[in-house]
């Protein structure tokens, strides 16, 4: 048994029959160019001419494969929006001004340039995408909205519903999402982190995850931190922060440190920076997120929408453009074992031209 099959039996997702479950039951949100640029980056795979395929074959292969552990009734893939920092660097002008394009491993600098690279994952990205949509996935974007708020937002909706939810992501700003009904898995630590596995693994409640990360700021994202703040010293002067039943925040800490007269230094730093954790609770916070009505309306309207069709046609057309098919040497059982799962509530009313296995 995989450890997603583990967690989810755990979470009483595995049932033998379909009875009483709907098509919002247990849905896999998917953080696609969180997945797509490490698939990039990550996958040598080359097609019959020598060139680079590793970003969409290596994309299909991953969400195929946890379709198969996960058994879901849904997979929401969400791409970042146009312009989907602009909220954030409204906040904070140097949000993610650091991030750079992707390094695949398998370049050869000799034969590529820094545009032909570009030009090369720009290319796998649009036929990612086509793909995507021949597939019985519900492929999601907000202009201005980051996938990130969307993931979050979607899966409080799959909550309220009484569904449960998986995050497919290595983004630890998803682990504040964590509950009884939400799950994140790490595809590259092959990780799935339950309310449990967070305690274990960094010594904090999820219910405090996003403070805790407020005070260390994360490097990815260029969001600094407050000055000394590392995990260690962190944890040992709040040990608070793995309790559920305490909310550890700026005032939590005031109240703690009022009567210390030598206050340890960080403490000192986090009294006086008040401005920095308010910042990065902004920048990092996706409960209760702070995106726009109209945008809550979008994503509540994709969610109630159902995307059960297999155009099996039009796909192995995109894959053969693609020279994708030598990826896939067993096409019609990785097809069967894995997407083709999502058709099943299929009711005929979305897929006049569905092509049948």
């Amino acid at each position: 048994m995989t450890d997603l099959q583990k967690v989810f039996q755990a979470m009483n997702f595995e049932q033998s029959t379909e009875q009483g479950m709907t098509y919002n039951s247990r849905v896999l949100f998917v953080d696609a160019l969180n997945t797509f640029l490490r698939s990039y980056a990550a996958i040598p795979t080359l097609d019959d001419d020598g060139n680079h395929i590793g970003g969409m074959a290596g994309f299909l292969r991953s969400i195929g494969a946890t379709i198969r552990d996960f058994k879901p009734t849904r997979v929401v893939i969400v791409f970042d929006g146009k312009g989907g920092s602009q909220r954030r660097r409204k906040i904070f002008p140097q949000y993610k001004s650091n991030r750079k394009p992707p390094t695949r491993l398998n370049r050869q600098y000799d034969l590529t340039t820094e545009q032909q690279e570009a030009d090369n994952m720009k290319y796998q990205l649009i036929s990612l995408i086509e793909m995507l949509e021949c597939l019985p996935v519900t492929v999601f974007t907000l202009e201005n909205i980051e996938a990130d708020d969307v993931i979050a937002y979607g899966s409080e909706l799959v909550t309220a519903q009484g569904g449960k939810s998986i995050i497919y992501s290595t983004d630890k700003d998803f682990l504040q999402m964590v509950n009884e009904n939400v799950r994140v898995y790490n595809p590259v630590k092959k990780k799935t982190f339950d309310i449990d596995t967070i305690i274990e693994t960094y010594g904090i409640h999820p219910d405090n995850f996003v403070f805790y990360r407020a005070l260390l700021g994360d490097t990815s994202d260029n969001i600094d931190g407050i000055r000394g703040a590392g995990d260690k010293t962190v944890r040992k002067l709040l040990p608070e922060l793995i309790n559920s039943n305490i909310s550890v925040d700026y005032t939590f800490i005031e109240q703690k440190f009022t009567d210390v007269k030598k206050k340890p230094k960080l403490i000192e730093n986090i009294l006086n920076n008040k401005d920095i954790i308010e910042r990065n609770l902004q920048l990092m916070e996706l409960r209760d997120v702070n995106i726009s009505v109209d945008s809550k309306m979008k994503i509540v309207h994709k969610m109630d929408t159902m995307k059960t069709d297999l155009r099996k046609m039009d796909l192995t057309k995109l894959m053969i453009r693609s020279k994708l098919m030598s990826a896939f040497p067993n096409y019609d059982m990785w097809l069967t074992t894995s997407f083709a799962a999502l058709t099943r509530f299929n009711n005929g009313s979305d897929n006049n031209n569905t092509t049948k296995l």
